[in-house]
């Protein structure tokens, strides 16, 4: 066997099945169909935004747990929990925003 033969010795593809999943993930109804709405409510309208702006301002920029409170681990996970809904709520935005995009490229 030639070194070139070596399955060890060929560089590993980090990109296989990469492209298999975002194809499979890509025309999700339940996923568009909440990307779509998440779009429209908050990056469409000005009361949207300006409610995101807020959200951003009080939720996820600072931080919701004080350290010298008694429960602080709870107070912790349930901070966590409130920011990831939002920005589980801003990728879905984001998301829909690329397929418009994606789309006005074609």
């Amino acid at each position: 066997m030639e070194l070139k033969d070596n399955p060890l010795l060929q560089p590993e593809n980090y990109m296989a099945g990469y492209q298999e999943s975002i194809d499979e993930l890509k025309n999700r109804p339940e996923l568009v169909s909440m990307d779509k709405l998440c779009y429209e409510l908050f990056a469409m309208t000005d009361l949207g935004k300006k409610f995101m702006e807020v959200v951003q301002e009080t939720f996820i920029d600072p931080p919701l747990a004080d350290r010298n409170a008694p429960d602080f681990t709870i107070k912790v996970i349930w901070a966590e929990g409130v920011k990831d809904a939002f920005r589980t709520i801003k990728m879905h935005m984001k998301s829909h925003e690329q397929r418009i995009k994606a789309g006005e490229s074609k």
